[in-house]
């Protein structure tokens, strides 16, 4: 009698938690932005060029696929001590302006995040650059519990790596300009 009432409340309890994911809205998201000491043109080939991203990415050393709307790319992601690899669809490229794509993994309808990095021309060769997320979902509020503060970290990590990387491949054009 004892099991099957514990095993009725456990139920009721999950029921209820179940039904406040569906009707709560959950949905948060982050951003993080750095000026960067190089132009859109340099920022962005730092962006696209997949290939290379072991050479510099701190957060995601990995990113494999096509990059076109449409496409899928898997992307490494370091959250700390864990390592996570998520498929992705590419929604929107705007050369130097603006890349996105968002979560396509069998969770998607429970919690999918859409990232979004936008680049703004700030100066005289400089660039800002937003790297932001949006996490949605009647589960989203369980990812922001286990790692929002991880993937804030992230995305700083990741846009501060953007910017060392990007400020060489600069300085080195510039030099090879004036040699």
């Amino acid at each position: 009698m004892k099991y099957r009432l514990n095993k009725a409340i456990l139920s009721c309890v999950l029921l209820l938690v179940f039904l406040a994911a569906i009707f709560i809205d959950s949905d948060w998201e982050v951003s993080h932005k750095i000026t960067i000491s190089a132009s859109p043109a340099v920022v962005w080939g730092v962006l696209i060029d997949l290939e290379r991203y072991p050479e510099w990415n701190r957060y995601s050393p990995s990113v494999k696929g096509r990059m076109a709307v449409g496409e899928v790319v898997w992307v490494e992601a370091h959250l700390d001590d864990e390592v996570h690899n998520v498929q992705n669809y590419v929604l929107s490229i705007k050369p130097r302006q603006e890349l996105c794509w968002q979560s396509a993994d069998w969770y998607g309808s429970l919690a999918r995040g859409t990232r979004c990095r936008w680049l703004t021309k700030t100066g005289e060769g400089e660039t800002l650059l937003v790297h932001h997320e949006i996490m949605q979902g009647p589960l989203a509020w369980l990812i922001e519990w286990l790692y929002r503060e991880r993937i804030e970290r992230g995305l700083k990590l990741v846009n501060e790596s953007v910017a060392e990387r990007a400020e060489v491949l600069a300085a080195n054009v510039d030099k090879n300009a004036k040699g």
